[in-house]
C-alpha cells in the first residue's frame, strides 16, 4: 500500500507539473473527440488477494495468488475546449495466479461432501504434489477523468490524467492440482481441476497516467490503477457439487469458523500501450 501511495504522488507530481505549463502554442492539433486505449499490464495483488501461499485460499485468509496481469480497452469522450472531461466506458480482464510445485492442498484429490466442510472446523488436508490457482476478472466499467494538455521541449503532445471508475465484473477462477498422495480410485498422480464458481461482484478503480501523442492519430499510454473488484455483492454460501467451490468473499463464521473475515479483491495494475485518436486532429 505504501508503493501505491508513492506511485500516485509521482503521477500527480508529473501531472500538476504538466498543468502549470498548458500550451501556449498551436503545433497544429486540436484535441481529439474520440480517444480509444488498447492497454496491457501487470497486475499486483493487493489486501486479501494476496497470499503467502495457495493453502490461504483453503483456511480463508485470502486468496493465496502472488502475480497477474491485465488487458483493457478504454473508449474516451472528449468534452470542454482541450478535451480535458473524459468519461468513458471501459472494458477489460484481470487475472491472478499462484503456483505450488511441492504440494496438493486437497490430499484426497476430491471434493465430495461440499464446500466448506460442513463440520465447520477442518480445512482440506495437504500432501506431496503440485498445484495452481487462478482468479479470473472480467469486468465492463464507466468512468471519468480529468486530464491536462502539454507540448514538450520536443513539441510532443502530452495529456497527463487521473480519474475513477465504477466496475461490474464477474469473478471466477479454477484451482488445478496433482496428489502424490491421493486414494487409488481419487486419481493418484493425475492433474485435477476445481472449479471457483462464478459470481457478479461490483467495484471502483482510480488512478492516474499519461499520454504521449506523436502524431495526428496515434500514441502511448502508461499509469497505474489501483481496483477494489468486489466492494459491493460480497457473500458466502454452502455448496453440494463434486469438486466445486463458491468465491466466499463475506465473513461468515456460522457457515465456517474460519471465516470470520471479509476478502477483498484488491489490485494495482501498472500498465502501457497504444492509443488512438479520432475526430478534431486538425485545426
Amino acid at each position: 500500500m505504501k508503493f501505491f501511495k508513492f506511485t500516485v504522488l509521482v503521477f500527480l507530481a508529473v501531472f500538476i507539473g504538466f498543468s502549470n505549463s498548458q500550451v501556449k502554442k498551436s503545433i497544429g492539433w486540436k484535441s481529439p473527440t474520440f480517444t480509444i486505449d488498447i492497454l496491457g499490464g501487470y497486475a499486483l495483488p493487493l489486501q486479501e488477494s494476496k497470499g503467502s501461499s495457495i493453502g490461504d485460499f483453503f483456511s480463508f485468509k485470502n486468496y493465496g495468488t502472488k502475480s497477474g496481469w491485465t488487458g483493457q480497452f478504454n473508449f474516451k469522450f472528449g468534452l470542454g475546449k482541450q478535451g480535458q472531461y473524459r468519461p468513458y466506458i471501459t472494458l477489460g480482464f484481470t487475472q491472478l495466479q499462484n503456483s505450488d510445485n511441492s504440494t496438493a492442498y486437497i490430499r484426497e484429490n476430491i471434493i465430495n461432501n461440499g464446500y466448506p466442510d460442513p463440520n465447520k472446523v477442518s480445512i482440506p488436508v495437504s500432501g506431496p504434489g503440485s498445484s495452481e490457482i487462478f482468479i479470473r476478472l472480467p469486468y465492463i466499467g464507466a468512468g471519468f477523468e480529468y486530464a491536462a494538455t502539454a507540448v514538450d521541449k520536443k513539441k510532443r503532445m502530452w495529456y497527463p490524467f487521473f480519474g475513477v471508475e465504477f466496475l461490474m465484473s464477474v469473478v471466477a477462477g479454477i484451482y488445478r492440482q496433482v496428489s502424490d498422495e491421493a486414494p487409488s480410485g481419487n486419481s493418484p498422480g493425475v492433474e485435477t481441476g476445481y472449479t471457483i464458481k462464478s459470481d457478479v461482484r461490483l467495484g471502483l478503480g482510480g488512478g492516474t497516467g499519461a499520454t504521449i501523442r506523436f502524431g495526428k492519430s496515434a500514441g502511448i499510454t502508461f499509469g497505474a490503477k489501483y481496483k477494489l473488484f468486489n466492494l459491493i455483492g460480497k457473500k458466502s454460501d454452502f455448496l453440494k457439487e463434486e469438486n466445486k467451490m463458491n468465491l466466499l468473499d463475506k465473513a461468515d463464521a456460522n457457515l465456517h469458523a474460519q471465516l470470520s473475515n471479509d476478502r477483498n479483491i484488491g489490485v494495482l495494475e501498472f500498465y502501457l500501450g497504444a492509443t488512438i485518436f479520432l475526430g478534431k486532429t486538425k485545426k
